[in-house]
């Protein structure tokens, strides 16, 4: 057997090993012996759980624990991968991978160089981030007490015909072993709360959308006003109703932190992700100590913000997790990079390898992205001085073309501010521009700087996020 019949302890906290370390290692010495560079095996075991009510009656709960294991060998500078739920069979098929990845190889254009990955330190130990209110100790009553609470409060008008909420929480536990002599072990929870309001007036028909959690357990829940959760989303969405439609054209726009977070994950953090550099699909491609937006602009990326939704102490390939500043004062200094394009760029290591689950392999992905606060003490302070513009609220997506630098993002709900007041309530609002363009029109940013709602961030794997900043200007930007 590969996965452990006993428990194995850990080398710190008595944790169980799933995976054999007696069966494992010869398995990946042997992908050596048969002419491969490096060879790992990480294991993902996600218990799960999640549920939702639908117009308060109780819709899906659903339970599960799902284990998978990811085999990588680097040969003749190309990968193998396999991936399989069936760990036991992993050593019989360190061969046919070895030979997958020397297949791989053959078929590299002449002009291409081969895969290499940069040096990082080999490390023996466990990593455990225990939640103070372990999610896996929830019961079924206490999610879907909490979820009520939530309900009752946005569905308090007859205007509102649907409000659906929903659960999830998640367990993560992980393994590495590499022909290296990588062996580690980490874990770490999540938990969010989420909650979609819709309202109508005659043929206009709006929603409403919000969301709350990050890193740990049920205090993070505990820690929130639920019914407040539900009046905002029951307000925003009846207000909404009677909205203006969004004005068009170039002018002064005001992000709250939700859309800030949207705008710096999507515009900035997408093109500073090192695997879009090397293929030639990033705007920031040879701009590594350029001046790229204003002075006051100053963009970070951390996994260790704990309680952020994007937040791990280890990434996929084992690299200790670090804060990793993107932008400082206007100028790019890093890539979010892998163990594979950290060499390519000659830069170190910064823990930005992530896997969707233990059978996908690692990209280069964000993790809780911010830009950081300005000088402006608030609201009022940063629009005061605005004839004509908009203060734009909340995220319905974005998305970004990270070669042309160009990217689009929706509002939920914005204001009209004229001669420095907001005034009228508007829908539809979105906003558009050129990365390189925008970053240097940011002309204020508030003081106080922190995540805003938790995420997801698809890149042909789905991962969480965190995102957010201050509330932030843009001098000029075009709104639609």
């Amino acid at each position: 057997m590969v996965i452990a019949t006993r428990a194995q302890e850990g080398p710190s906290q008595g944790r169980m090993h799933l995976l054999d370390r007696d069966k494992i290692q010869p398995a990946l010495d042997l992908a050596l012996a048969e002419g491969a560079q490096y060879a790992e095996l990480r294991l993902v075991c996600e218990t799960t759980n999640s549920a939702s009510l639908r117009d308060g009656k109780l819709h899906s709960a659903i339970p599960g624990q799902e284990v998978g294991a990811t085999l990588r060998i680097l040969a003749d500078g190309a990968w193998g991968v396999h991936s399989t739920t069936d760990i036991a069979s992993i050593p019989s098929q360190i061969e046919s991978t070895v030979r997958l990845a020397k297949a791989v190889a053959l078929r590299r254009n002449r002009a291409d160089v081969g895969v290499s990955l940069a040096e990082v330190p080999i490390i023996q130990d466990e990593l455990h981030w225990n939640a103070p209110k372990d999610v896996r100790e929830i019961d079924l009553e206490t999610r879907l007490e909490m979820m009520g609470q939530v309900h009752a409060e946005a569905d308090d008008d007859e205007r509102i015909i649907s409000v659906r909420c929903g659960w999830s929480d998640e367990h993560l536990h992980h393994e590495l072993l590499t022909s290296e002599g990588m062996d580690r072990t980490w874990s770490f929870q999540r938990i969010m709360t989420n909650t979609m309001v819709t309202a109508r007036d005659g043929d206009d028909v709006v929603s409403y959308r919000s969301r709350t959690g990050g890193e740990g357990g049920l205090e993070l829940i505990e820690a929130t006003d639920l019914g407040n959760m539900g009046r905002t989303c029951r307000e925003s969405a009846i207000r909404l109703l009677s909205a203006e439609r969004a004005p068009s054209g170039k002018m002064t726009l005001v992000a709250d932190r939700d859309l800030t977070g949207v705008y710096i994950h999507e515009a900035l953090g997408h093109p500073c992700e090192a695997d879009l550099v090397a293929a030639g699909d990033s705007c920031l491609e040879g701009k590594l100590g350029e001046k790229i937006g204003s002075d006051i602009v100053t963009v970070i990326d951390d996994p260790m913000i704990r309680g952020g939704y994007g937040a791990y102490p280890i990434d996929d390939e084992g690299v200790d997790t670090r804060t990793k500043s993107l932008i400082e004062n206007g100028v790019l200094t890093d890539y979010l990079n892998h163990r594979e394009t950290a060499h390519k760029f000659d830069l170190i290591p910064n823990g930005a390898a992530r896997a969707q689950d233990g059978l996908h392999h690692p990209l280069v992905r964000m993790s809780n992205t911010m830009i950081m606060g300005g000088n402006h003490r608030d609201l009022d302070e940063l629009i005061e001085d605005i004839d004509h513009g908009v203060f734009a609220c909340g995220s319905r997506g974005g998305q970004v073309d990270t070669g042309r630098g160009s990217f689009q993002f929706a509002a939920q709900e914005a204001w009209l501010i004229e001669n420095g007041e907001l005034t009228n309530p508007l829908k539809d609002v979105s906003v558009s521009g050129m990365t390189l363009q925008i970053l240097k029109q940011v002309d204020g940013l508030t003081r106080d700087a922190a995540l805003a709602a938790p995420g997801f961030c698809g890149k042909g794997q789905t991962v969480p996020v965190g995102d957010g900043g201050p509330l932030m200007r843009i001098k000029e930007a075009l709104v639609g």
